[in-house]
């Protein structure tokens, strides 16, 4: 997954700007050093959610979830609680720029990259 290094005053911000991610992701090399991998966007789902224009009123009492945010033409992988993270249910899009990942550029796992380098070195034969 990488290691993620998270800006909160841009996750509690539930605006999505390409040019702005929440967090950047940085893989081990086996040596420890850590490479820029992806990036990473975030939103919280109730802040998402509560930023977005009413639906057009169908004349019935139906709740509407607006959709998910979308990046790239991709949208967004929802986490819901309990999470790993503590956080409330939120929004995520890895966008894996500098690290090939295997399972697609904006898969959210990455089977390359982990968080310890010492699986990393077990390979290394």
């Amino acid at each position: 997954m990488g290691v993620h290094y998270v800006k909160g005053d841009l996750v509690k911000n539930p605006s999505i700007d390409a040019t702005r991610p929440e967090a950047l992701v940085y893989a081990p090399d086996v040596h420890g050093r850590l490479h820029l991998a992806a990036v990473e966007y975030v939103a919280i789902k109730s802040d998402w959610e509560a930023g977005q224009p009413p639906p057009p009123s169908t004349g019935y009492p139906t709740p509407v979830t607006p959709a998910p945010p979308m990046l790239f033409g991709q949208e967004f992988n929802f986490t819901d609680v309990p999470n790993r993270y503590g956080l409330p249910p939120f929004y995520s899009l890895h966008a894996w720029v500098w690290k090939d990942n295997p399972a697609g550029t904006f898969q959210m796992w990455n089977p390359s990259v982990h968080c310890d380098p010492r699986p990393a070195l077990g390979r290394q034969r």
